[in-house]
């Protein structure tokens, strides 16, 4: 029971898990809504400014006031209109927008423009006018003809035919504002979307990009790099990608120097096979065509096809070794852990003993060591076997052979350093020991170097190494 929570709560994470691509378009789409938003209120905080500026104003408005009760005086004194006359006032209300008139006759209202909205007037609880008089008296003396005003700056009285009503002119912008918040709502919401479109973009140019790199890469040319950034889900692509290609390049170069190295095998074994096997072949006539007439003379033809016959099995058991260890992966070694203090002493002092009963002097130089490598001791031995074999064969038996074991904190450097013999030129070598320890050590991680200068021959070994474990 217990598994079955733990794998649906490892399905439900799963599920549930937002990745960093998502992320950045969830980040991405919330600027670009806060932008969108300063840009709503800020133009909306300009816009509306404007508006006040330009149309609420209190002198603009008193003078718009004015203006249209003196329009409508003059066109009820000129139709000669009563207070009851609605539809010749609907007619002059409706050439004017934005604007609603309501008149008052006796404290009741007498019309509005508008049936739905009436402006009120707050006549005083008193029954008189806004100068103090009543309103039935005092109404007959007007005889100018023209709208005149109360205490009140915003009412206006207005003569009709039949007598004087109040009027209140209100004039209306929402229409304006409406329109204002419309566009600046459309600016925004575009702002939104171009700031998105441009993140989007942004992630569409970048897998165009990639697309390009993947086709050229597919044309052959391994060499061009996979462009890397970012820090997302595309960036993690990528990165792939461009390892792929590297490890299909290394690929590639180390079949290349492998069948460089074949090549030069194939080349440089066909030398060395046929020189001993062409004198064998000669001996064995000598003999079949018995013109050995001595014992001395077929001994001596005997010994010769002897010695050639174990030079050709010992180049082939060099062949035979190098294909073998050329076939190995690094998977396939057989890893133990070794003291670095102990393999030195078994691997390399030994063969150094021996050579010193060869007649050979050895001079060390030595580091105090104190590590633990991780070897294939068989194939490593071969390496040793190798490098001994070699100096058995080449050195100079005269002058010392130099021996140095280095440690550092992450390596531990082995280094032979000889004297060449004045003989060795004319010993033939095919070079395959030294390509086999070069193969083995890189398996191990490590690193095989060999230089000649002059009469004097070096080889390095750098095993990785590790601190000892404390007890």
């Amino acid at each position: 029971m217990w598994l079955m929570c733990g794998e649906r709560g490892i399905g439900l994470n799963r599920r549930f898990r937002v990745s960093k691509l998502g992320i950045e378009l969830g980040l991405a789409s919330l600027v670009a809504a806060v932008i969108g938003l300063v840009v709503y209120i800020g133009l909306n905080t300009v816009g509306y400014g404007i508006l006040d500026r330009r149309l609420m104003r209190e002198d603009i408005l008193l003078a718009r006031e004015e203006k249209c009760i003196e329009s409508l005086q003059e066109y009820v004194s000129q139709h000669g209109l009563s207070s009851e006359d609605r539809d010749m006032l609907d007619e002059w209300a409706s050439e004017r927008k934005n604007m609603i008139i309501t008149l008052y006759k006796n404290k009741n209202m007498l019309y509005s423009n508008d049936k739905r909205v009436a402006v009120t007037i707050a006549y005083p609880e008193d029954g008189t006018t806004f100068h103090g008089e009543n309103i039935t008296e005092g109404m007959e003396d007007e005889e100018d003809g023209r709208g005149g005003e109360t205490e009140i700056p915003w009412v206006y009285r207005i003569r009709f035919s039949d007598g004087y009503v109040d009027a209140v002119v209100s004039f209306y912008y929402e229409v304006y504002y409406y329109m204002i918040t419309a566009l600046n709502s459309i600016i925004a919401v575009l702002a939104f979307m171009v700031l998105l479109l441009l993140f989007i973009h942004k992630k569409v140019k970048y897998i165009a990009l990639l697309e390009q790199e993947i086709h050229i890469l597919e044309g052959g040319d391994l060499n061009y790099n996979i462009t890397v950034k970012g820090r997302d889900e595309l960036t993690s692509l990528a990165a792939e990608i461009d390892a792929m290609r590297q490890a299909i390049r290394e690929r590639q170069m180390q079949e290349e120097m492998a069948r460089n190295a074949n090549r030069d095998l194939v080349t440089a074994m066909s030398h060395d096979l046929r020189t001993p096997l062409t004198s064998l072949l000669g001996y064995v006539d000598i003999l079949q065509m018995g013109r050995c007439e001595k014992e001395e003379e077929y001994r001596h033809c005997l010994a010769a096809v002897k010695n050639k016959a174990y030079q050709i099995k010992e180049l082939s058991d060099k062949i035979f070794e190098y294909f073998i260890v050329y076939g190995k992966d690094e998977e396939e070694l057989e890893i133990s852990e070794v003291n670095g203090t102990e393999f030195l002493g078994q691997i390399v002092e030994e063969s150094l003993f021996d050579m010193e009963n060869e007649g050979f002097s050895v001079e060390r130089i030595c580091d105090e060591i104190n590590c633990r490598l991780m070897t294939d001791i068989r194939l490593i031995r071969r390496v040793f076997d190798n490098i001994f074999s070699n100096l058995l064969k080449y050195a100079d038996i005269s002058r010392p052979v130099r021996v140095e074991y280095r440690q550092t904190k992450t390596r531990l450097l082995i280094r032979f350093t000889n004297y060449v013999a004045l003989d060795a030129e004319r010993k033939e070598s095919s070079c395959i020991g030294l390509k086999t320890c070069e193969k083995i050590m890189k398996c191990h991680q490590g690193v095989f170097r060999y230089s000649r200068d002059g009469e004097l021959f070096t080889v390095e070994l750098e095993f990785p190494a590790a601190a000892v474990k404390e007890a």
